[in-house]
């Protein structure tokens, strides 16, 4: 039989929505660095961002020619690349904004590694869940699954780029979910996960607030202190496993988990609050409450709740944002772009703008169901994962719902290696579509 592809069908949801995402993307960013609010390092980047998203369109083209079935086949080649690029960043990598996250190539190209590793993990993962098969019920496949994504999310944690390593995150969540992993390992590996995170953000939290009622969170302030409680679990979990092993109870099984579950998420917690900076961390917890440092961590959140709220019904126009034109809100061509949108066009161009985001994700979706192949599958998984959580932080934090975490905003917001790892995403995505139709 001869192996080919029917009459080519074009998804004309996927290829419309993120065209037009891009394009008003650089309509953005024109008007925020082309007007008064414009300064001489700034008022390119329109210019960049088109060079950027021409190359990207080039590499979407190129990518259709590659069966993923082939980028399947190289995964674990691609993954160890990627690895060792993010090692080499972390020694000879350029610092911006206080993070090693940049290489600079031949003629002063800089690019961020840690982008591009995203897709490279995505890849990694879905080839060992597919391998893994029914499996991965199993709790050491499920380790060596997390670890896949941990080695890289650990590299760019210590960087430090926190908010792209949070990414990481949901994309090895989603890609476990749709590969079958076991609900209760799901549960306790979220509720591990919600541990580590929640309470470096409530130690600082209380902080912050001096709230007599949260002072006794106070001591946890201190890494060591949490340690030594999880020291307390890890005894336990090792005490109630010996017994379980001796008695055969149920009961004692379950709580050898429960000890397990909060030894663990306590080392994580003890971690985080080792690498993260002071700021980092203020800016994750005063969304809940920015008048608490309003010329600080707060003045973000609250110049951009301003911008959104001020454009109203129909908006101000192009070039005629307050916000963006005179300069009150800071990095708007990139995290807070959503704000300067929402000004300029209100809320008739903000309900546009998440609706064609809404059918990039409804047809990302359709392709993890229709996918001929449990890799296909994994794969859009991972890539609709990613988009998804860049989409629901990015927005959440510009109307103060998500704390301030420095992800973009995919197609809109300035910057070459985002824009270049979203349209190859999507090329891959466009892909497996298409493959589907493979006879």
């Amino acid at each position: 039989m001869q192996h080919g592809v029917r009459p080519f069908k074009v998804d004309f949801g996927l290829l419309l929505s993120f065209l037009t995402l891009t394009a008003l993307g650089i309509l953005t960013i024109y008007s925020v660095t082309s007007g008064a609010g414009g300064s001489r390092g700034v008022e390119k980047q329109h210019i960049k961002q088109i060079y950027w998203a021409i190359t990207g369109i080039a590499i979407f083209i190129l990518l259709l020619f590659v069966h993923y079935q082939k980028l399947g086949e190289y995964a674990f080649i691609i993954y160890i690349c990627s690895i060792l690029i993010l090692v080499i960043t972390l020694f000879f990598g350029k610092r911006v904004r206080g993070a090693k996250s940049w290489i600079t190539v031949i003629g002063g190209f800089g690019f961020q590694p840690s982008e591009f590793v995203k897709i490279c993990t995505i890849l990694m993962l879905a080839k060992y869940l597919e391998r893994t098969g029914e499996e991965i019920k199993k709790i050491v496949h499920v380790v060596i699954a997390l670890i896949i994504v941990i080695v890289p999310l650990g590299l760019i944690v210590l960087q430090p780029d926190f908010g792209t390593a949070l990414v990481y995150l949901p994309i090895g969540i989603v890609m476990l979910y749709f590969g079958g992993i076991k609900v209760a390992h799901f549960l306790s590996m979220l509720t591990v996960l919600g541990i580590a995170i929640a309470l470096p953000l409530l130690t600082t939290f209380s902080t912050l607030v001096q709230s007599s009622s949260l002072a006794f969170l106070q001591m946890l302030n201190d890494p060591k202190a949490i340690l030594i409680i999880a020291l307390m679990f890890g005894i336990l979990t090792v005490i109630s496993f010996i017994l379980h092993k001796l008695l055969r109870k149920d009961f004692i099984l379950k709580s050898t988990k429960i000890f397990l579950i909060f030894f663990s998420g306590l080392i994580l917690s003890a971690f985080f609050s080792r690498l993260l900076k002071p700021y980092q961390v203020e800016r994750l917890i005063v969304f809940l409450k920015p008048t608490i440092d309003p010329y600080g961590a707060g003045y973000n959140i609250i110049q951009s709740k301003i911008a959104v709220g001020a454009g109203g019904f129909f908006g101000k126009g192009l070039l005629g944002g307050t916000q963006s034109q005179l300069g009150f809100l800071p990095e708007r061509s990139t995290d807070f772009i959503f704000s300067i949108f929402a000004e300029e066009w209100g809320f008739i161009g903000a309900f546009f703008l998440l609706a064609l985001y809404a059918l990039f994700l409804y047809r990302g979706i359709t392709i993890i169901n229709d996918s001929k192949d449990l890799f296909g599958s994994l794969v859009a998984a991972g890539i609709v994962g990613m988009f998804l959580f860049h989409i629901i932080i990015n927005i959440g934090m510009t109307i103060g719902i998500m704390p301030v975490t420095g992800i973009p905003l995919p197609f809109m917001s300035y910057g070459g290696s985002f824009l270049l790892t979203s349209i190859a995403a999507t090329a891959i995505l466009y892909n497996i579509e298409m493959r589907r139709y493979s006879r």
